[in-house]
């Protein structure tokens, strides 16, 4: 094959490895086992382990306590940076981009495979079940509210009144949770544009158009 030829062929590939990074989507599976966190990342075929983190060695040598630098005496002081002025209308308007920002967001994101094991107990087995039925309706009206703005789906949940006290180490729960980086990145971009236009976030400076108007010509004295 000639040089050319394996050059397209490496650039096709790059190509085909940006858009799969693009558009297939990034999942995020959070478990959590009685007390113990886990949270890994998989990307493609590539699966990373976020928590619980690994223990760096400790370095033999420890580093110098860096020392701070004089001030430098007549130091030009630096002019203050605009106020943000909090006005009613510009706080109602932020308050309704925000939610904007954060519904595009949340509509860009899909929580599969979730399993919850929750043992309920309370002080003694009257209160056990009553807090069983207090929290049961509580629990899926929130279910239900969050799938307004959720993508869920559920595997399985299991509330168990434990009466007692033999369930209280299986507490458990299990989810991954996927986005596409390319919907991400857009969403991204409209709510800084957003906050452009709120006045939250610095704007380029306006670029002045060039006259066609000389100078004055100075006087030949």
């Amino acid at each position: 094959m000639s040089v050319p030829v394996i050059l397209l062929l490496v650039l096709l590939a790059l190509l085909l490895l940006i858009a799969a990074l693009l558009f297939l989507p990034v999942w995020v599976s959070v478990e959590l086992r009685h007390s113990q966190l886990t949270v890994r990342l998989r990307v493609l075929f590539l699966t990373f382990t976020l928590l619980p983190a690994r223990e760096k060695k400790k370095k033999k040598e420890e580093k110098k306590p860096q020392q701070e630098k004089p001030k430098e005496e007549g130091a030009a002081k630096r002019s203050p940076s605009p106020r943000f002025e909090w006005t009613a209308s510009r706080v109602a308007r932020l308050a309704a981009d925000a939610a904007g920002i954060l519904k595009m967001a949340l509509a860009a994101l899909r929580v599969r495979q979730i399993r919850i094991l929750l043992p309920l107990q309370g002080e003694d087995a009257a209160d056990t079940a009553l807090f069983y039925g207090r929290f049961s309706g509580w629990f899926y009206g929130l279910i239900a509210t969050l799938q307004n703005f959720l993508d869920l789906e559920f595997e399985r949940i299991e509330l168990i009144p434990d009466f007692a006290g033999e369930n209280k180490y299986r507490t458990s729960f299990y989810c991954k949770i996927g986005a596409t980086p390319f919907i991400m990145l857009v969403v991204i971009i409209k709510g800084f544009r957003l906050l452009q236009q709120d006045g939250l976030l610095p704007v380029g400076a306006p670029q002045h158009k060039k006259t066609g108007c000389r100078a004055p010509a100075e006087d030949g004295r």
